[in-house]
């Protein structure tokens, strides 16, 4: 059964839309608790609340699923996150923990993914800053 809900989870991911968010409600444990580098939620709607909050502020965001590992009752997710910022597309690559319960619904998901490199050395002025001191630790020079 858990690999059945896990394979639920992953073509919902895959083809997450704004229309489509709120069938997590037929995978996902009323308490699921979220948590990656910006966020820590508990419950359904902070859970789908943070998915309704990246389609209304990312342009064109959208996930692929690029490896997978299902053991016992986890899921590891190797992904890619694709979106439109600053006049270009980005890329994010990150991993996420996924658990389910023994009634077969996702109870946790933790992203793992490196925000600064993955998103804050993009931003104009921060990006600046931290590419800099990129250049002052990196032994490539």
């Amino acid at each position: 059964m858990k690999n059945i809900i896990f394979e639920e989870y992953i073509d919902l991911f895959s083809k997450l839309t704004l229309k489509n968010i709120n069938e997590f409600d037929n995978i996902v444990d009323k308490n699921i608790e979220f948590i990656d580098p910006f966020n820590s939620v508990k419950g359904i709607k902070s859970f789908k609340g943070i998915f309704f909050h990246m389609f209304e502020k990312i342009k064109e965001p959208k996930f692929i699923i690029l490896d997978y590992s299902i053991n016992n009752r986890r899921l590891f997710l190797k992904w890619e996150m694709s979106f439109f910022a600053f006049n270009y597309k980005q890329k994010i690559i990150g991993m996420s923990e996924i658990k389910c319960n023994d009634k077969g619904k996702i109870i946790s998901h933790y992203d793992y993914w490196d925000s600064m490199n993955g998103l804050f050395i993009k931003l104009p002025l921060i990006g600046f800053f931290y590419r800099a001191s990129l250049k002052i630790f990196s032994s490539r020079n």
